[in-house]
């Protein structure tokens, strides 16, 4: 078996980021399942920004982490989001009511999910 490489057109790029998101789009929507698509698609937007990860690997996370975020946001009221922190191979949630707080302790392994992009959706 013969294995080749070439670079990806620009069209190509395009469609697989395309495909990624979608994908990403519907791994989310699965396991927010209660949840509007307009809140689904803001969360994975805003969390792809915050956390500066590709669509893919920020909807496993979400998926990974969608119990911890629904009850986060059960206290939206009270609470500005809630920080994950990896705890082995899980995560932890911390509930802050501080923007200012999460973006000094956001890291590789504290992870920001802010509530304000996500409500009104």
């Amino acid at each position: 078996m013969e294995i080749t490489a070439k670079w990806l057109t620009p069209a190509e790029v395009e469609r697989t980021h395309k495909t990624g998101v979608a994908t990403a789009k519907a791994m989310v929507q699965s396991a927010f399942p209660d949840w509007p698509d307009s809140r689904t698609d803001a969360l994975l937007s805003a969390t792809m920004t915050v956390w500066g990860r590709g669509p893919l690997i920020t909807a496993n996370t979400l998926v990974r982490t969608s119990d911890l975020i629904t009850a986060a946001w059960d206290m939206r009221d009270q609470i500005a989001g809630v920080m994950l922190l990896r705890d082995g191979e899980g995560f932890t949630p911390l509930y802050l009511h501080r923007l200012t707080l999460a973006l000094k302790m956001q890291s590789p392994k504290a992870l920001w999910v802010d509530f304000e992009p996500l409500k009104g959706t």
